[in-house]
């Protein structure tokens, strides 16, 4: 099977790119510097080594200012109780991520970005900003309301932001978002929660002794880690989906004002609650949890589910472009789009043994990076380079199919695009080289080119194709889906 090419020698072509035969993929005019075998791998593992470094100075720097704020038995009673609400809530978060997980490395960078280096340059402006208002060095009421919450909102924002630039292509927009922001808001709140665990140990055993020391740490690990375990994940929520709202947009005007409105509400959101515990005393702070916390987590909550539907949506709706050329059967896509069609897939790939596992959750993968990559083609955030990762992404998928053992069909997986019975007239252009995908066959043909008609590939876009003859693919955006998850 061959990469459907652009239509005529005529036709105009992305830049960069020049066709040549019909059928033949498109070819580099010039070719660029490339490194050597392994100097991209050494590169990656010296800027691993240099991160893992300043990682530890910085985790050792913070450890350092906790442990002499709290002593030797707060600091230890306080890394016990902070640690206890990570991994289920760290867990939660990954949970979310299923389309797409992100990669490991990534996730460890935002957690410790969160645990060492927001925390760090906290606690060094708040300290000083209190030193300047006048008020304690553990900070007063005044700074944590004014001062806190904008410090620590941009400490926690900037790797987000900073991971969006860095991984562009892709950094597929909220959700990706969303995952970073409880990453490293969950890092913040654990080292932030040793100080806080420590310090009341700390104060209550010298007044008196360990075991009223061990209380009050217990009450105040129920307040933090038990009842608002999300609250430094949630504030940092809002400047998350001010950067997702952003890569997924062309407007230079959203781009730039959505981070900062996110970045916004996510100071507002965390003000209010420090001044709830600052300024309204206990009926206050419980006022403000119970009426203003509590509908904004269960509101961001439904986000996140709605936004992780959109996305099998989105991967539906855009795997089906590749149905309508060929490299795809319609109950593919179900397998792929779906959360339970997924889990259908894995399972009967893991009776016939790892291997067989392995490669299903490869083609799931790559078929999922292919939709999100077609899903940015079409929204015009990506330059014409991604044609080139798109063949590559299509060369594996028709590599990796024929050893994915596929499970028997269910009812909700039989949804797709119309199939055109054996016998019926056929679309003009015939199957590309090679033939259909296995159980393609009685599908409509493939058509070379992209589909017309299309916000991202229409025929008079300057630097794209222009679409084939013949009707249209599924339209662009979230399009219909039938299968249910």
């Amino acid at each position: 099977m061959s990469y459907p090419s652009g239509g005529t020698p005529e036709s105009p072509q992305p830049a960069g790119l020049a066709v040549g035969a019909p059928g033949q993929y498109p070819q580099p005019n010039t070719l660029g510097t490339h490194p050597v075998p392994g100097q991209r791998r050494n590169q990656g593992i010296l800027i691993g080594v240099i991160v893992a470094v300043a990682f530890a100075i910085a985790g050792l720097g913070i450890f350092a200012i906790v442990a002499q704020s709290t002593g030797a038995g707060g600091f230890m009673w306080g890394l016990a109780f902070a640690f206890i609400p990570v991994i289920p809530v760290i867990a939660l978060y990954l949970w979310l991520d299923r389309y797409e997980p992100e990669p490991t490395k990534y996730i460890l960078v935002a957690l410790c970005w969160g645990a060492f280096i927001a925390t760090l340059a906290a606690i060094f402006i708040n300290t000083q900003v209190s030193e300047w208002m006048h008020e304690s060095g553990s900070g007063g009421s005044r700074s944590a309301v004014f001062v806190a919450p904008p410090v620590e909102e941009f400490a926690k924002g900037s790797i987000i932001l900073l991971l969006a630039l860095l991984r562009r292509k892709e950094f597929d927009g909220i959700l990706d978002s969303l995952v970073y922001a409880g990453m490293v808001g969950v890092g913040f709140a654990f080292t932030e929660n040793i100080l806080y665990y420590g310090r009341i140990f700390n104060e209550l055993s010298e007044e008196a002794g360990s075991d009223a020391g061990l209380r009050g740490a217990f009450v105040l690990f129920v307040i933090r880690g038990l009842i608002s375990p999300f609250a430094h994940p949630l504030f940092t929520s809002f400047t998350a989906i001010g950067i997702g709202i952003a890569v997924r947009h062309r407007s230079t005007a959203v781009r730039y004002l959505a981070p900062i409105v996110g970045y916004l509400a996510a100071v507002l959101a965390h003000g209010l609650w420090n001044g709830g515990a600052s300024w309204a005393g206990g009926g206050g702070f419980i006022t403000v949890y119970l009426f203003l916390m509590v509908p904004i987590f269960i509101g961001m909550v439904v986000f996140a589910l709605v936004m992780r539907s959109r996305e099998g949506q989105m991967i539906a709706s855009r795997l089906y472009d590749y149905v309508r050329f060929g490299w795809l059967s319609p109950q593919d896509v179900p397998l792929i789009a779906t959360l339970r069609g997924r889990k259908a897939l894995r399972q009967n790939a893991k009776r016939y043994g790892p291997q067989a596992e392995a490669a299903a959750k490869a083609f799931q993968q790559n078929a999922t990076e292919l939709a999100y990559l077609r899903d940015k083609i079409v929204r015009q955030v990506i330059g014409p380079e991604a044609l080139a990762t798109e063949k590559k992404l299509l060369d594996e998928l028709r590599a990796r199919r024929p050893s994915v053992p596929f499970p028997p069909m269910p009812a909700f997986a039989q949804a797709g695009p119309p199939r055109v019975p054996l016998g019926q007239p056929q679309l003009e252009s015939g199957p590309p080289a090679g033939g259909y995908p296995p159980g393609g066959g009685g599908y409509a043909q493939p058509q070379s080119g992209y589909p017309s008609g299309q916000n991202g590939y229409p025929g008079a876009q300057p630097g794209y194709t222009p679409g084939p003859p013949g009707p249209p693919g599924p339209p662009g955006g979230y399009g219909p889906y039938p299968p249910s998850q």
